[in-house]
């Protein structure tokens, strides 16, 4: 029975440990999912988390417009692009710039749910449905984004 317990504790640590990694790269809490590639990506994206939890999506969208510039292969600037883009109600840039952070991250949990949050309000849910699918599979420990956006979609149902 003791070696039974150790085998367990042991086998749960070494699960929790392999999925750390994925538990601390949250997106709905901290808009990212990724890590930047540069400093100055890095600069831009904390500025625009700043903005984003003030509310000042313009700010955001005008702070990171600047920063993809010179870092345009990075898919979280895309994903807090898009989110700006999408929180001022300009959704085909919201769209164009969530497209292009799935380009580079077609496991970017962030740009996933938001995507998909997104082609809700467009009234798009079957689109929604299939990024919740593929939510599924990138978080089969589960995850904020997917939950998110399972609850987004169960509200949008219930409401049409």
């Amino acid at each position: 029975m003791i070696k039974f317990n150790k085998l367990a504790a042991t086998t749960a640590l070494g699960l929790a440990l392999l999925a750390a990694p994925h538990a601390m790269a949250a997106g709905s809490s901290d808009y990212s999912s990724t890590t930047s590639s540069s400093k100055a990506a890095q600069t831009a994206l904390a500025d625009a988390q700043a903005k984003l939890k003030a509310d000042d999506f313009a700010g955001a969208y005008a702070g990171l417009t600047k920063a993809v510039k010179s870092d345009d292969q990075n898919a979280d600037i895309h994903n807090l692009l898009g989110f700006s883009a999408r929180k001022m109600g300009q959704y085909d840039k919201s769209e164009q710039h969530y497209t292009k952070a799935l380009s580079l991250d077609p496991n970017h949990k962030g740009a996933l749910e938001y995507m998909g949050e997104l082609y809700l309000t467009l009234d798009r849910p079957d689109d929604a449905e299939q990024l919740l699918a593929k939510l599924d599979e990138v978080c089969w420990l589960g995850c904020d984004e997917h939950d998110t956006l399972a609850a987004a979609i169960t509200a949008y149902k219930a409401g049409n």
